[in-house]
C-alpha cells in the first residue's frame, strides 16, 4: 500500500460527504464543457474548409492553442492561491472558453479563428487550477479518488457525446458554422453548473503573497519530485487524435462495412466511453490501496497499449481492443494524478500545484505529439519507431515515480529517526 495513502477506510458517513453540491456541480461542468468542446472541434475542419483553410492553419491553431493554454494553467495555478473565493474565477474561465469556441461560428477567415480559438483556450487553461482545488476542497480525504474520478468521467462521457452530437446536427443538414454556434448552450450551462450549483468555504490569505518562485517552493518535495515523473511520462502521452490518424492510413479491411475514416471516429467514441466508465472505479481504488501504485501501474499499461500499436496488425478488431485499453490508460492517468496531487500538496500552495501539474501535462503533450508526428514525417511506412519511442517514455514515467516513492520513503524514515 502507499504509505501516502490514508488511512481510513472511509466509515459510510464520511464516505456520503463527498457526494454533495459542489463535487456534482463540478462534475456537471466538466460535461457540459467537453459536450460544448467536442462538439466544436469536430467540426473546426470543415469551418477552416468553408472559407479555404485546411491543414496547415489548422496546426497552427491548434499548436498555438495549446501553448497558450499552457502559460494560462500557470498562472490559473498561482492565481487560486491569491484569492479568497475561486469560485469566481473557475467560473469566469467557463464563460470565456464557451464565448470564445462559439464565435468560431461567426468567422470567415483562419485568422480570426486562431484569436478565437486561443481566447478560448486562455479560458480552458486559467480555470483548471480553480475547478480542481474547488473539487479537492469539497470532498473528504479518504474519498479524493471518487471525487476526481466522477469528474474525469463526467469529462469523458462529454467527449462521447459532443461528437456524437456534431454527427447528429451535421445529419440533419445543420451547416458546420452553425453547429459551432449551437456550442455555446452546453458551454453555458458549464457556467452555470459553476456559478449556481458549487458551494465555496472562502480561502484565508496569507498577510503578504508569496512570490510565484515562493509558491513552487511551497509545493513541497514529494509533490515536485512526482512531476519529474509526470512529466516523462507526459514525454510519450501523445495526442490520441494520431491514433485516429494511424487508424485511417493504416487499417486494412472493414468492420461492419465501416470505411477507415468511419472507423476511426467510432474507435475515438469507444476510447472516450470506456475512459468514462472506468474513470470512478479507478478513483475509487485509489482511495483503497493508495494513488502513487494506480498511477505507476497505469504508466505501464499505457507503455504497453503503446507497444500493442506498434507491434500489431491494425486489424479492426485488434484496433477495438487497443482503443479499449487506451481509454481504461487515460482514465487512470486523469484521476490518479489529480487525486495525489491533492493528497500531497499543503493547503497554501494547492492551487499553484494543481496548475503546475496541468501546465506540466500540457507541455508533455506538446512535446510527444510533435515527436511522434515528427518520426512518422521521417519514416511514413515505419510508424511502429514513433510508437515504440512513446512507449519507451511511458515506461520511463514509471520508473521514474518509482523512484521518488523510494525517495521519500528514505527522507520520511531519515525523519524519524532524527526525531
Amino acid at each position: 500500500m502507499d504509505p501516502n495513502a490514508s488511512s481510513s477506510e472511509g466509515s459510510p458517513r464520511a464516505s456520503a460527504k463527498w457526494l454533495n453540491r459542489s463535487t456534482v456541480g463540478v462534475s456537471l461542468a466538466s460535461l457540459f464543457s467537453d459536450v460544448s468542446h467536442e462538439l466544436a472541434t469536430a467540426v473546426l475542419p470543415i469551418v477552416l474548409l468553408s472559407f479555404g483553410a485546411g491543414g496547415a492553419a489548422l496546426g497552427l491553431i491548434e499548436g498555438s492553442a495549446d501553448g497558450v493554454s499552457a502559460i494560462a494553467k500557470l498562472w490559473g495555478g498561482l492565481r487560486a492561491d491569491r484569492v479568497r473565493r475561486r469560485k469566481p474565477l473557475a467560473a469566469f474561465g467557463y464563460l470565456v472558453t464557451a464565448t470564445g469556441t462559439a464565435a468560431i461560428g461567426l468567422c470567415t477567415q483562419s485568422s480570426t479563428v486562431l484569436l478565437c480559438r486561443v481566447a478560448a483556450w486562455i479560458g480552458r487553461g486559467s480555470r483548471s487550477a480553480a475547478r480542481d482545488v474547488l473539487m479537492s476542497e469539497a470532498a473528504p480525504a479518504d474519498a479524493q479518488g471518487r471525487a476526481f474520478g466522477m469528474e474525469r468521467a463526467a469529462d469523458a462521457l462529454g467527449a462521447v457525446l459532443g461528437p456524437l452530437l456534431a454527427l447528429l446536427l451535421i445529419s440533419l443538414g445543420t451547416p458546420a458554422a452553425h453547429v459551432m454556434r449551437w456550442s455555446l448552450v452546453p458551454g453555458l450551462l458549464a457556467f452555470l453548473s459553476i456559478s449556481l450549483v458549487v458551494q465555496e468555504r472562502p480561502n484565508p490569505l496569507p498577510e503578504r503573497p508569496r512570490t510565484f518562485r515562493a509558491s513552487l517552493v511551497g509545493t513541497g518535495r514529494p509533490f515536485q519530485r512526482t512531476l519529474l515523473g509526470v512529466f516523462t511520462f507526459g514525454c510519450g502521452d501523445f495526442a490520441r487524435t494520431l491514433l485516429i490518424l494511424y487508424v485511417v492510413q493504416h487499417v486494412r479491411g472493414t468492420l461492419f462495412s465501416f470505411s477507415a475514416a468511419t472507423l476511426s471516429i467510432s474507435l475515438y467514441v469507444l476510447h472516450n466511453a470506456v475512459s468514462a466508465l472506468c474513470a470512478f472505479p479507478l478513483g475509487a481504488l485509489t482511495d483503497r490501496i493508495g494513488r502513487r501504485p494506480v498511477i505507476i501501474a497505469g504508466y505501464l499499461f499505457a507503455a504497453g497499449v503503446t507497444t500493442g500499436f506498434a507491434m500489431l496488425p491494425p486489424t479492426p478488431s485488434l484496433l477495438a481492443l487497443l482503443f479499449i485499453g487506451s481509454g481504461i490508460g487515460e482514465a487512470c492517468k486523469e484521476v490518479a494524478e489529480k487525486a495525489y496531487a491533492a493528497e500531497l500538496l499543503p493547503k497554501e500552495a494547492k492551487g499553484t500545484g494543481m496548475g503546475v501539474l496541468a501546465a506540466v501535462n500540457g507541455v508533455g503533450d506538446l512535446i510527444s505529439s510533435a515527436m511522434v508526428g515528427a518520426l512518422w514525417t521521417l519514416f511514413p511506412d515505419r510508424p511502429a519507431i514513433g510508437l515504440i519511442a512513446a512507449a519507451g517514455l511511458q515506461a520511463a514515467g514509471a520508473l521514474v515515480l518509482g523512484s521518488a516513492n523510494r525517495a521519500d520513503r528514505a527522507q520520511s524514515g531519515q525523519a524519524r529517526r532524527i526525531e
